[in-house]
């Protein structure tokens, strides 16, 4: 009987201790829902005073050739040269978005997706800890940078995409 116990509480240190260091994967299939257009606001904090400033913003998001990689197009009616082009890349093991670890992912309970990803990095030239959060559904997709600077203990929202499907997408 010893032994069964024994043998019971092993088992169960080794399940806890595997499921702890289990890495959080995402794929494709959970970026599927923003291939199309999207319509807009980009907030974002300026660098010189703190204050919040906020412009429209178009966006279509197409996956690539190679599947782990979407590649989204932004469109900034008032200001045609901050137009741009970026790729989205998943890693092929699913635990790195952009070259981020990701550190979580989860289904909220409106039945978005929320993947968040955390790095060290750089900031206004200070080095900060940024965490990218997506917020992924049919008719929604949010995307914020928030950093941590060091010897700070608030996180500062840097900046946030919201956007809703275009009607004909959906």
């Amino acid at each position: 009987m010893k032994k069964k116990i024994l043998f019971s509480a092993i088992l169960f240190s080794v399940l806890i201790s595997n499921n702890s260091s289990a890495q959080t994967t995402i794929s494709s299939s959970d970026f599927k829902p923003l291939i199309g257009s999207w319509s807009g606001t980009l907030t974002y904090l300026n660098y010189s005073d703190g204050t919040p400033f906020s412009m429209p913003v178009e966006l279509r998001i197409v996956q690539t050739e190679e599947t782990n990689n979407f590649t989204l197009y932004f469109t900034f009616p008032d200001e045609p040269e901050a137009n741009s082009a970026e790729t989205v890349s998943i890693s092929d093991g699913g635990t790195m978005l952009n070259g981020e670890p990701v550190i979580s992912k989860q289904l909220l309970e409106d039945g978005n997706l929320e993947i968040v990803t955390e790095s060290m990095g750089a900031d206004a030239n200070e080095p900060a800890t940024i965490r990218q959060t997506y917020i992924i559904g049919a008719e929604v997709f949010v995307t914020r940078k928030d950093v941590l600077f060091e010897d700070q203990e608030e996180w500062l929202n840097r900046n946030e995409f919201n956007f809703k499907k275009d009607l004909q997408e959906k």
